[in-house]
């Protein structure tokens, strides 16, 4: 392992749990640094730098809940992947209002689990890769205009249809996907794949999710839209 290695915060009070995912991350190449309660979990993630964040909800001390909301209330925007039980199919709602990027049900497949965390630690490789361009580049470069509106890929500001807004994580990362690709179709999977880094999973529903957000902001007329545009049984097509 090398020092540009990815960190990832596995939070997870089950000590075999814990000891074999942190073996399995190391395998793959990633620093795994073990926090075994809420408090803990939070203490490092504030004092370090992480690429992502494995977060059991069912914890001693504060849950993983609390730490999500702590966390994202702090402007913390690590990657999170949460831990939830299966039979708690709430927890999974919950957990991504909060702000938690993907989730994984015990008892999970270690094959999936890691195939979350890679792409989640690729989405979070990206998302630093823009900022720190952003940062070295020019307004103009940074600014992506269509229309009347615009986007600010290292701020995540907008000129909106209500005025200036904020996008999210996935906001900005489905509207880099339609910049770069003017005019052509973009599949459910292939957004998926990049923006998601999940190009097998079956719920394509978190896309349109995105989708209908993106529409609220620039779009007068969800059923007549002019920039984010259906194509039926397959996914959309962006119209500067």
């Amino acid at each position: 392992m090398t020092d540009g290695a990815p960190r990832v915060l596995l939070v997870e009070d089950e000590e075999a749990i814990a000891q074999g995912l942190l073996v399995n991350f190391r395998r793959k190449g990633w620093l795994g640094t073990l926090a075994v309660d809420g408090d803990e979990g939070l203490d490092l993630a504030s004092k370090n730098r992480f690429d992502l964040i494995v977060l059991d909800v069912r914890l001693p001390t504060i849950d993983g809940f609390e730490v999500c909301q702590r966390l994202r209330s702090a402007g913390d925007l690590t990657p999170i992947l949460m831990l939830t039980a299966k039979n708690q199919p709430d927890d999974v709602v919950y957990g991504l209002k909060l702000g938690a990027d993907d989730y994984v049900t015990k008892p999970f497949d270690l094959a999936e689990l890691l195939a979350r965390v890679e792409g989640l630690i690729r989405r979070s490789g990206w998302s630093r890769a823009v900022t720190e361009i952003a940062k070295g580049s020019s307004a103009e470069g940074d600014r992506f205009e269509f229309g009347e509106f615009w986007i600010d890929f290292g701020s995540w500001q907008a000129a909106a249809l209500n005025g200036p807004a904020e996008l999210s994580r996935k906001e900005i990362a489905v509207m880099r996907v339609f910049a770069n690709r003017p005019g052509q179709v973009v599949s459910r999977r292939e957004l998926l794949a990049e923006v998601w880094g999940l190009p097998d999973h079956p719920n394509t529903r978190v896309v349109d999710n995105v989708i209908l957000s993106l529409r609220k902001a620039f779009e007068e007329s969800s059923l007549r839209p002019r920039h984010i545009h259906n194509v039926r049984g397959v996914g959309y097509r962006f119209e500067v």
